[in-house]
């Protein structure tokens, strides 16, 4: 009867290496290696169940070399010969077992952008104010392009099929709008803020109007891993874990306003979140032959922190306060992410290149442009809105 070489794996991300399946019952040839297998693996039949605790080779089933030792170049030259371990005409080659605790570390580059974030905050328009002043041009609106960020971390494994991991992610994004009068045969052309609280009596600006838009976040998270479902070429994990979030949203415009409290006015806002929680996770890997695979995961978090939040409208030539609201409100947030993409993993398991999109939506958040839409209306009921992020990653992890 054929005989499957098993092995255990530590890393459920990484893809399996396959033996062929010997024409007899004879014991499959390992490659030599610098690092020598287990000292008695178990050779177990395809449809016999494996023993609880026992350290076996699962070539067929775990999917996965033991966690992140390197093989030597024996497997490499398995690969240079056209082995594909889901053909089923792999040449005889084997994962080498890692001697010590596996480790893993990775980096990761982002290049996101924000959306569902955007403020509109000026138009042209025809006239300073008033009856009869109507939008007459562009809409002043800071948006976000794609910002580079990263997300750095590393683990260690905890047994033939689990992780234990931390990450740390950092996005800091930016915009800028300037805004300037229309030209308007016979005159009236102006700039009126969308931003100013309606009981400042200011009236339109002759241009320009200077809007600046920050938004920044951090994560951490610690989270433990494990298989789910596997086999001869594919592998499905989940995760839990606890997460860390700090959201911060920072707005300002400047420009130089007519009525009864005229000069340079500043509008600015300062809208903070922290919190953390609980979150879970799906991921899981296709290989499509050789050295590459295809790969998609998916997580949710629940988060519960408070919003610190900040209104303050001034007019710098006069050093006058002219509107302030401060408001704080604990709640229950969401973050969702979910990714697909491409991954290479080097012969020898010490490394794995993956690039993807990543899509990432934060709910029940406040949000710049629903906090003055608050203030304006002097209503702090219900504000609530989504911010989302998207873009490519790319991440690059070494295995020990």
């Amino acid at each position: 009867m054929t005989a499957l070489l098993r092995y255990r794996c530590a890393s459920p991300k990484l893809l399996a290496i396959v033996c062929a399946l010997s024409a007899t019952s004879a014991s499959p040839v390992w490659a030599q290696s610098s690092f020598a297998p287990e000292a008695n693996p178990v050779y177990v039949d395809d449809s016999t169940p494996s023993q609880s605790g026992t350290s076996y080779y699962d070539l067929n089933v775990q999917s996965v070399s033991n966690g992140y030792g390197c093989a030597s170049d024996g497997c490499g030259d398995c690969y240079s010969e056209g082995c594909d371990p889901c053909d089923g005409n792999c040449c005889e080659c084997a994962p080498c077992q890692p001697q010590g605790v596996p480790l893993f570390v990775f980096g990761e580059f982002l290049y996101i952008r924000a959306s569902d974030a955007d403020v509109a905050h000026a138009q042209q328009q025809n006239g300073t104010g008033g009856a009869g002043t109507v939008p007459f041009g562009r809409i002043g609106t800071v948006e976000m392009d794609y910002h580079p960020a990263y997300r750095v971390g590393g683990g260690i494994g905890l047994d033939g099929c689990s992780t234990l991991s931390i990450s740390y992610t950092h996005f800091d994004g930016d915009s800028f709008d300037r805004l300037d009068a229309p030209t308007i045969p016979g005159g009236g052309g102006a700039v009126g803020s969308l931003v100013h609280h309606p009981g400042t009596a200011l009236t339109a600006s002759a241009g320009p109007l200077d809007a600046t838009y920050d938004i920044s976040y951090q994560l951490a998270d610690l989270m433990f891993r494990d298989v789910w479902r596997s086999g001869p070429c594919h592998v499905l994990n989940y995760s839990l874990g606890a997460l860390y979030a700090n959201l911060d949203q920072e707005f300002a415009q400047i420009g130089i306003f007519g009525g009864s409290s005229a000069g340079a006015i500043n509008t600015n806002t300062d809208i903070e979140f922290d919190g953390g929680g609980i979150k879970a996770g799906l991921d899981g890997e296709r290989w499509l032959g050789g050295r590459l695979s295809i790969y998609g995961k998916a997580s949710a978090a629940a988060l519960s922190g408070q919003f610190n939040s900040r209104f303050d409208q001034q007019n710098v030539t006069t050093d006058a306060l002219l509107a302030q609201a401060i408001w704080k409100d604990n709640r229950v947030i969401s973050l969702v992410e979910y990714e697909i993409g491409l991954a290479v993993t080097s012969c020898n398991q010490c490394w794995r290149l993956s690039t993807g999109y990543m899509f990432q939506h934060w709910g029940n958040v406040v949000t710049t442009s629903n906090f003055i839409d608050g203030v304006q209306a002097d209503n702090y009921t219900d504000l609530s809105d989504t911010i989302s992020f998207d873009g490519l990653t790319t991440r690059l992890e070494a295995r020990f």
